[in-house]
């Protein structure tokens, strides 16, 4: 058993491309219902599976808007998380501690940094569709050499909603031949 790094309740939970979770949203006090939530949980926490127990959770920089009961987080075709969504009243209500919340942003995982652009493939050619049972080519560039572990996954699109996020899928496509680099400089990955 491992323990979360912040008191969070209401929160939203997103799979990512990575294989990671991605705890954001919600609140440190209070419960779901119209403006009972308090004390709003700004941190993001992401969850690496791959690490070592009590290594696993790293709290990330704070977000500045509140959104706690009836938020959403969902993972968008680029990789980025949108977020929307707040402390719901019965109307919209522009004053208090947590008036209602029209604003919406997007949250970019460390995968999408500057920092690791020489690390993200650019898919070349790929196939429109695949079938159950059938192994397939992936030709992809990378500005940097690959070295270590190759993953292939594919990642459903979600819906979220009062903290439950529904349809969330990750499949981790088995790659039995090792990686190849291409005269071009394009690397064939088979799956």
């Amino acid at each position: 058993m491992e323990t979360m790094p912040l008191i969070r309740n209401m929160g939203e939970m997103v799979m990512l491309p990575t294989g990671d979770i991605l705890i954001i949203n919600g609140a440190q006090a209070g419960s779901q219902g119209f403006g009972l939530a308090t004390n709003p949980c700004l941190n993001p926490v992401l969850y690496e599976l791959d690490l070592l127990v009590d290594f696993r959770f790293t709290t990330l920089n704070p977000s500045t808007i509140p959104k706690m009961y009836h938020s959403t987080a969902n993972l968008l075709p680029n990789g980025r998380i949108l977020l929307a969504g707040s402390n719901t009243h019965w109307a919209y209500t522009w004053d208090g501690d947590f008036p209602t919340e029209l604003r919406i942003d997007a949250f970019s995982p460390d995968y999408l940094s500057t920092n690791n652009s020489n690390l993200r493939p650019v898919v070349v050619k790929a196939p429109k569709t695949v079938q159950y049972g059938k192994r397939y080519n992936v030709y992809v560039t990378v500005p940097s050499p690959l070295t270590g572990t190759v993953e292939v996954n594919f990642a459903s699109a979600l819906y979220s909603t009062h903290s439950f996020s529904q349809g969330q899928r990750l499949v981790k496509m088995n790659i039995p031949r090792p990686v190849v680099l291409q005269a071009n400089g394009q690397y064939r990955i088979v799956f």
